[in-house]
């Protein structure tokens, strides 16, 4: 077995009052990378990951539609007035390598409730990120069409923030900002919803878009935060015929994530995935290497952004001259 070292130090402490981590040694041992050292911090921030593809079952036909129950990734699959989000084998994937992604053509195109178990840290705290490709700009129209709704009460009476094409909502408060991304290309949504601070924001392809004070309702204290919905919730005819895609789906209890970047110096605008993490300790990080727009024919560097959102802005480069390239290179 083939392993690639990474040499550097990853200087972020997952918690505050954390020691400073010390990053000894990173391996790339098949498609896993293990970032080994100490003084991490304890528990893995992720709470949900959604590459479509491991729940693609290769013996069903493309666009099948995408199963939705309490033991399938989502638990619903929603839409009123056309195909439900279905499976798309293409190569009209982030890498153009064929693989398949989540689509939909029709009103109200939006995948409910993502299975995974509600943790205490969540009361006050979500990370969502993912990939988005619309077939026609979201903000062309009116209406309040949402790209995700945060909840943590499902009856709706509750904490309610809903980012939508034009603006960010949190109960009665609103920060306008409109959809800037590019049609027909995959373009990466982030939200952080951080209600002890009394912050909520949010980013399209590196660019912050809101910073919205918002807070938690003192009616469900103990309520965790989770995603209600996720894509183009809309009711509008000029929308019917729109195409939406999804893939590469990361929720996580903070913005605590591991990424890699073909950027030597990290910006929040750099090409870049945030990749699944198997599990975080104190002295070892285990995350998936994850096939996308970061290709490891070239020089592929890793970033560590922690709890409190510091990160080693000079990356650490992964480099093994003498391996052979890794199956996921073409």
């Amino acid at each position: 077995m083939k392993h690639i070292a990474l040499v550097g130090i990853l200087t972020f402490a997952f918690h505050a009052g954390a020691s400073t981590p010390n990053t000894k040694e990173a391996v790339l041992v098949g498609d896993d990378i293990e970032i080994l050292g100490t003084n991490f911090g304890n528990g893995n921030p992720m709470l949900f990951w959604d590459d479509v593809k491991s729940s693609f079952d290769p013996q069903q036909q493309n666009e099948a539609v995408v199963p939705t129950s309490a033991n399938h990734k989502w638990k619903n699959n929603t839409n009123s007035y056309g195909k439900p989000f279905h499976f798309t084998e293409s190569e009209d994937t982030k890498s153009h390598r064929k693989s398949v992604f989540y689509e939909a053509t029709a009103k109200s195109t939006f995948l409910m409730e993502p299975n995974y178990q509600p943790q205490d840290s969540q009361r006050k705290r979500l990370f969502v990120s993912w990939w988005y490709k619309p077939s026609m700009d979201p903000s062309t129209d009116g209406g309040s069409n949402k790209f995700i709704r945060i909840w943590d009460n499902s009856s709706g009476y509750g904490t309610r923030i809903s980012w939508t094409q034009m603006h960010l909502t949190c109960g009665e408060k609103v920060h306008w900002g409109r959809w800037n991304g590019q049609v027909n290309e995959w373009n990466h949504h982030m939200i952080d919803v951080d209600l002890e601070k009394k912050s909520t924001r949010t980013w399209i392809n590196g660019q912050l878009i809101h910073d919205l004070a918002c807070e938690k309702d003192p009616g469900y204290p103990n309520l965790p935060l989770h995603v209600r919905l996720l894509g183009f919730e809309h009711n509008l005819n000029l929308f019917q015929n729109m195409t939406t895609a999804l893939t590469d789906i990361y929720i996580a209890s903070s913005p605590a994530r591991v990424e890699i970047s073909e950027d030597s110096r990290w910006t929040p605008a750099m090409k870049k995935e945030i990749l699944p993490i198997k599990s975080w300790t104190d002295n070892k990080i285990v995350v998936g290497f994850h096939d996308g727009l970061v290709k490891t024919s070239g020089k592929t560097y890793l970033y560590v952004i922690n709890h409190d959102e510091k990160v080693n802005a000079q990356g650490v480069l992964l480099s093994c001259p003498s391996c052979p390239k890794s199956p996921l290179t073409p």
